[in-house]
């Protein structure tokens, strides 16, 4: 299938290699120390010193709704675009570039933000800048990679996707700590940079190929074949159980912080979500890794249905017990991390498996970039007034029925999963 894809260029090779798969998948790193912290720790403990502790949830859901937006939209529509532009550096790099360098101007809004009004625009432009380039990487790694490498790629693009993760929760830790969790932003734009290089050497080649033309289609009827994978076949499973566990993992995710802060009452609770957050990825990392490799050989639906089990366990455990000793939020960050790495190790593999028209891959990996954009983005802006209406009706009483919707998010991702047919 990959080599078939239009806009490999020169074709994907019999064997892709550990170190062409380093260098594409430094991508993911970058993008996942640039996602993790900032909706996760950066914004909610800057919105926190911003409106008042009675609106925090409502804060945090209107900048995460206006996000949603541009999360939506972009993916599919950039990667539409990439599948059929033809420049002298191939279809999806310029996209890719164009897009971090206008990311760094949604950071540095970000990382000077003394109001409310300033970080809802750093925050709109890094949705939209870094979302188009993450819709020309998700196209480039089908067109490159062998089909017979899928899992290999899962595996990598999981385990550097973990380890990003790692480091930018670490990095966000340490300077939060100092009180300086701000300057994450200004590390957050070195890195996006640094890990662009190794892609763009990586993917040299892609998209040089001429493309066929294509009949013109009536606008309604080209409308329809734009969405028709969401609607029906394999790939379109792929996309609703992305979207049911990924919403799952963002309720419980956007609320950490809150949860800590409020419940657990941790003594700076920026730091203590980026510390937990830190145990999650270092645990998911070699369990991503590994399991993507292994997934080529034992099917990918098993690591979904562990994944699933052992997230919505620690979901459960917060829900019933509200545990405050820091050593056993500590255990729960580290059976958490098993499941999101069990279920990322398969993540990419499962879509690739199940890309409807390798003609029309980035376009594809577009929609299937919005099932883990659109929750979110979207989940959480619900989520925030139905957390500030519950706390107010009984303290802390918010984070039950939030948390409770994440299992369910949880479980029925892992459910439909056996929907998924010819795959494993």
């Amino acid at each position: 299938m990959a080599a078939d894809v239009a806009g490999a260029g020169v074709g994907a090779p019999a064997r892709f290699g550990w170190a062409r798969h380093l260098g594409l998948s430094a991508g993911w790193f970058g993008f996942n120390f640039h996602w993790l912290p900032i909706p996760l720790v950066l914004v909610p403990n800057q919105v926190l010193a911003l409106v008042p502790h009675s609106q925090l949830g409502s804060g945090i859901a209107a900048i995460t709704a206006t996000g949603a937006i541009f999360a939506v939209t972009v993916p599919p529509l950039v990667g539409h675009w990439s599948d059929r532009l033809t420049t002298r550096w191939g279809r999806r790099r310029p996209i890719l570039v164009a897009g971090t360098l206008g990311d760094l101007v949604g950071l540095a809004l970000l990382g000077t933000a003394h109001s409310y009004a300033q970080l809802l625009v750093g925050y709109v432009l890094i949705q939209f800048f870094y979302n188009a380039a993450g819709a020309a990487y998700a196209g480039m790694i089908p067109d490159v990679v062998p089909e017979a490498e899928f899992g290999s790629a899962s595996g990598w693009l999981g385990a550097m996707n973990q380890f990003g993760g790692v480091v930018g929760v670490g990095v966000a830790s340490v300077l939060a700590g100092f009180g300086h969790a701000n300057s994450t932003y200004g590390v957050i734009g070195v890195v996006v940079l640094v890990t662009l290089v190794p892609v763009l050497i990586t993917a040299r080649g892609e998209g040089l190929t001429p493309l066929p033309e294509r009949a013109r289609m009536p606008f309604g009827q080209a409308a329809k074949e734009f969405v028709r994978p969401l609607a029906q076949g394999n790939f379109a499973w792929v996309i609703f159980t992305r979207f049911m566990v990924t919403a799952g993992i963002w309720v419980v995710a956007n609320f950490l912080l809150p949860f800590f802060h409020d419940v657990a009452r941790v003594p700076n609770a920026a730091q203590f979500t980026a510390t937990f957050l830190l145990i999650v990825y270092l645990t998911a990392t070699p369990t991503g890794f590994v399991g993507g490799l292994v997934s080529d050989r034992l099917g990918r639906k098993p690591f979904v249905y562990a994944s699933g089990a052992f997230q919505a366990f620690v979901a459960l455990i917060f829900i019933v017990f509200y545990p405050t000793a820091v050593p056993i939020l500590i255990a729960l960050g580290a059976i958490y991390g098993l499941g999101f790495g069990l279920y990322y190790a398969v993540d990419w593999a499962l879509a690739c498996d199940t890309l409807p028209d390798p003609g029309h891959a980035a376009k594809d990996m577009g929609l299937f970039h919005v099932a883990f954009t659109l929750p979110q983005v979207l989940v959480p802006s619900i989520a925030g007034p139905v957390l500030d209406y519950f706390n107010h009706s009984s303290p802390n009483s918010g984070y039950r029925v939030i948390f409770s919707a994440a299992v369910v998010f949880m479980l029925l991702g892992s459910y439909f999963v056996s929907r998924i047919r010819g795959v494993r």
